[in-house]
């Protein structure tokens, strides 16, 4: 869905916290390339500054991207330009979903950290878009399928970095507004020997997905759990994540 980029600012910031965290860091690197097949061709919604993107692109023979934030791409597009291996296999295209249409279909398909972003009335929409660009027996792999309650708490700092005499904060706050959405406030504060030199601010909305209604929509698109393939996470550690397999009939 096209909208105002959330991130005009803020991605830059971005693999900067969670650079810290290494391999731990959501969404999870890892869990999005286990499914990556080998030498296939798979789609990406939403990769952001591609750190999911350039693992996959190393294991697949071809990559398409739709990302709506044109910092986003920037900062993608940056990483590709300093890894010029990949530059054949990897596609950017500036596209917001739901919904979208691409002439062409896929292995694998895969959304890290992009559920919170979709209502849950466009999640069917966005589910059988997906299931028309996947070939049969391909795979959708997603996170953030979740049973926690939709976030609430007051301002409070969440990370800092320190790069040369600069430190970075990020604080956050989150007001619910029903069982299943929150508006959430992040806040970019950078400072220099302990002067505030920034302040730069993101709200905006934040969907909750659970696994009942989640699961239904994706078999009713002709999308379903095989055996060992379906996950949903229940506490606040867990990723969320969901992998289903397009069946030959839909």
């Amino acid at each position: 869905m096209r909208g105002p980029d959330p991130y005009a600012f803020a991605a830059g910031y971005y693999d900067l916290f969670r650079a810290k965290l290494g391999d731990e860091a959501l969404p999870s690197v890892s869990f999005f390339t286990e499914f990556a097949p080998s030498d296939g061709y798979a789609l990406e919604i939403g990769p952001g500054t591609g750190r999911a993107t350039l693992a996959v692109a190393a294991k697949v023979a071809g990559l398409v991207c739709l990302e709506r934030s044109a910092t986003m791409r920037a900062v993608l597009l940056a990483k590709l330009a300093e890894r010029p291996h990949l530059q054949a296999r990897v596609t950017v295209l500036d596209v917001a979903v739901p919904p979208f249409r691409l002439d062409r279909r896929f292995d694998y398909a895969y959304f890290g950290g992009v559920l919170e972003h979709i209502r849950p009335a466009d999640r069917p929409h966005l589910f059988r878009a997906v299931a028309d660009h996947l070939a049969d027996g391909g795979l959708l792999a997603m996170d953030m399928v979740l049973r926690q309650p939709a976030p609430d708490f007051p301002e409070r700092v969440v990370d800092e970095v320190t790069v040369g005499e600069c430190r970075y904060e990020l604080a956050a706050a989150a007001t619910a507004l029903g069982p299943d959405e929150s508006q959430l406030t992040y806040i970019y504060r950078t400072f220099h020997e302990d002067r505030l030199l920034a302040t730069e601010k993101v709200e905006r909305r934040h969907n909750m997905h659970r696994p009942e209604p989640v699961l239904a929509d994706l078999a009713a698109a002709g999308l379903a759990p095989a055996p060992g393939l379906v996950f949903a996470g229940v506490s606040a550690e867990d990723p969320g994540g969901v992998v289903v397999r397009k069946e030959a009939s839909a």
